[in-house]
């Protein structure tokens, strides 16, 4: 197999790495057990305070909902994004607004009294722990003092205070910002007593784990992070994944050492980050039991009216366990639900497997804590106050520009086109980054992000050709020599044809004496296409600006495959049938245009290239199921590609064929072409 034909093949197995590399980020390994992390604290009447009307706070871009109990933030809506497509004459209506977080429900012991490390409150966020031993209680379970201010200029400000037996009296103040899309959060602890003055708490402050998740095979979510500092810039942000099982260590899952620029939980689209005026002093991660998740792992699969049968039977059999304290007969939860026995029994039997094989993969959610030092001050004093900046909106590189978010670029430049070999070796950061200015420039013009797809595809093709032409002419060249020698080589082959060797090295010989050799440059185009489709792929995989953005027709959503049917579920139970949950036209119209494109090649005169192309044949195949629901802009500008390949082959080398010694010849297929 010659040279070329091995770094082409190559080239394309790195791209079936990539994807499979990146959309399938590997779990980190659980750190050890912080000795500052405690267990947490279940009250008696948990159930009925968390079942208390929320706090309201509102800002021109979202409203939260907040608990006395913690001081921790349950909800968070955002005004300007909706989790559906609305028209015009709908009209952008408070029941479709994002709901960016929904704190993970609380996973607790029977008895309050017998808390173990896998037992966890309510996933809410901002809500404080302290590792000083100072206060004498637990801050996520007392019940703090709550005051709705208004000032002028619009801010709303809720104002939450404890006062503890240790004679402290904690404060922490959360306040809106017009216009801007994050929440300023200050914290300070006044000494009720003077000797307290001058020490300090240990706290830590977190993000909850509950943001908004985008089931997406492409792209992992959610994910926690600690931004570690270097030189005042960021350094690391190594993310951690919930994998869905419970490691050794559910508190303290994964940490990170050092100066802390801020923290961030994050999704496909959106951002839950912190951060903090003065570094935190490490962070920790803590997983959490997705309960939403669990119930609907549980239900998969189930007709509506299967799924209210066996949660009928689930909670019968609950509540009669529950009164009696023994274990059910199935006469009396037949008579419970009303159903034959032997069928309330084997409903409850699928249901306990179900809800075994979901259990054991429900972990999927995670909460990241920073640590900080707070000073104890007089009342009488001038606060010494933490504060930070609670981000609550969009991974957009547009919004997150502005002065007091310009550090969160971190996450898209180090987790979304970084954390990867094959992506550094691409520059996918530069290069995705140059994709969506050109793309947000032809959207400007057209204002239609599939036609700014198209434009964006002819532009790169255009680019590439000089460079093309120029490898098929150097392979044309390369051609009609190796034609001219066939007959030498032919009579070389005939007279060494038991000696292998013999016959090597005469080729050689001939090779040498005649100056041939493989055109240098015959990879190149495939080389700087490669990039393209690279950065293409890692921008659309996970870039807000395509999101519910419509091309024509049927396609809505230029970030989500095409469906032109939805299935409702898998077609079969078996790869590749498996992940086919929709017709989606584009990935199949991509693959027959490929075909087509390379069929469009003229045939090598190399029997070595030719066998190579063979085995390309099978590439867009293997592509179109690997991409089958990837984002249909990806398909539209393989498609494009395809298209204007075969346009080339068609048109343009009719109108301007190449030629070697004034005459016209069929250009060789070049690794770009195959």
């Amino acid at each position: 197999m010659r040279p070329r034909a091995i770094v082409y093949l190559i080239l394309w197995i790195i791209i079936a790495l990539i994807l499979f590399q990146t959309c399938s980020p590997e779990a980190k390994v659980p750190a050890e057990l912080l000795g500052t992390d405690r267990l947490h604290v279940f009250r008696e009447d948990d159930l009925a305070k968390e079942a208390d009307a929320p706090i309201r706070l509102e800002s021109d871009h979202f409203v939260l909902e907040w608990s006395a109990r913690g001081a921790g933030c349950q909800r968070v809506l955002l005004k300007d994004y909706t989790t559906r497509q609305v028209t015009e004459e709908e009209g952008q209506q408070p029941d479709q607004w994002l709901e960016l977080y929904r704190a993970v429900p609380a996973l607790a012991p029977g008895d309050p009294s017998r808390v173990g490390p896998i037992h966890h409150r309510r996933g809410e966020a901002l809500t404080l722990t302290e590792s000083s031993d100072v206060l004498g209680v637990d801050l996520a379970s007392a019940d703090w003092q709550v005051e709705n201010l208004q000032s002028e200029g619009g801010v709303q400000e809720l104002r939450f205070s404890l006062e503890t037996e240790a004679g402290i009296r904690l404060v922490k103040s959360v306040r809106t910002v017009p216009g801007k899309r994050h929440l300023a959060v200050s914290i300070w602890a006044e000494a009720m007593r003077d000797e307290l003055a001058g020490r300090s708490l240990l706290l830590t402050l977190g993000t909850g784990g509950g943001i908004y998740r985008t089931d997406d095979q492409f792209y992992k979510n959610p994910y926690v992070a600690g931004a570690v500092l270097k030189n005042d810039r960021v350094d690391e942000l190594e993310p951690f994944y919930p994998s869905g099982s419970l490691p050794k260590q559910r508190i303290g899952a994964d940490r990170w050492s050092g100066e802390i620029g801020f923290l961030v939980e994050g999704s496909k689209y959106f951002l839950n980050a912190l951060i903090p005026q003065q570094n935190f002093q490490g962070a920790v991660a803590d997983l959490l039991f997705d309960y939403h998740g669990y119930t609907e792992a549980v239900f998969h699969g189930l007709e509506p009216e299967q799924r209210d049968l066996m949660s009928r039977v689930s909670l019968a059999y609950q509540r009669l366990r529950q009164e009696s304290g023994f274990e059910p007969t199935a006469e009396s939860l037949a008579d419970a639900v009303q159903l034959e026995a032997q069928e309330a029994v084997q409903i409850l039997n699928d249901y306990r497997q179900r809800s075994t094989e979901a259990r054991g993969e429900a972990w999927t959610r995670a909460t990241i804590r920073g640590t900080f030092a707070l000073p104890i001050h007089r009342p009488q004093d001038a606060p010494t106050r933490s504060d930070f900046i609670w981000y609550l909106g969009p991974k957009d590189p547009r919004e997150l520009k502005a002065e007091e978010y310009q550090m969160l670029l971190a996450v898209i430049r180090k987790i979304d086109y970084g954390g990867s070999f094959f992506y550094d070796i691409f520059f996918t950061n530069t290069i995705a980054k140059a994709i969506l200015g050109l793309l947000r420039f032809f959207h400007m013009l057209f204002g239609n992000w599939g036609i700014a797809i198209i434009l964006m595809t002819v532009m790169v093709r255009a680019i590439l050709f000089p460079i093309n032409r120029t490898s098929q002419v150097k392979m044309a060249t390369y051609q009609a020599k190796m034609a001219k020698l066939k007959p030498q080589m032919d009579a070389i082959k005939a007279k060494y044809a038991d000696n292998k060797q013999k016959q090597n090295e005469e080729t050689m010989k001939l090779y040498q004496k005649h100056k041939m050799g493989p055109p240098l440059g015959g990879c190149l185009p495939i080389f700087l296409q490669f990039p393209v489709f690279i950065g293409l792929f890692a921008a659309l995989r996970c870039s807000i600006l395509l999101r519910q953005e419509p091309f024509f027709g049927y396609i809505q959503d230029l970030s989500k495959p095409d469906a032109l049917i939805d299935f409702g579920g898998p077609v079969l139970d078996f790869w590749p049938l498996s992940g086919v949950v929709s017709l989606n036209i584009l990935p199949i119209l991509m693959v027959v245009l490929w075909v087509l494109h390379q069929r469009t090649m003229p045939k090598p005169a190399d029997p070595q290239q030719a066998q190579m192309q063979k085995m390309m044949s099978f590439m867009p195949i293997m592509f179109g199921l690997l991409l089958y629901n990837y984002a249909a802009g990806l398909s539209l500008y393989m498609i494009t590609s395809s298209a204007l390949g075969i346009f080339e082959s068609k048109v343009i080398r009719k109108k301007w064929p190449i030629k070697i010694d004034g005459k016209p010849v069929t250009p060789a297929a070049t690794p770009a072409q195959a």
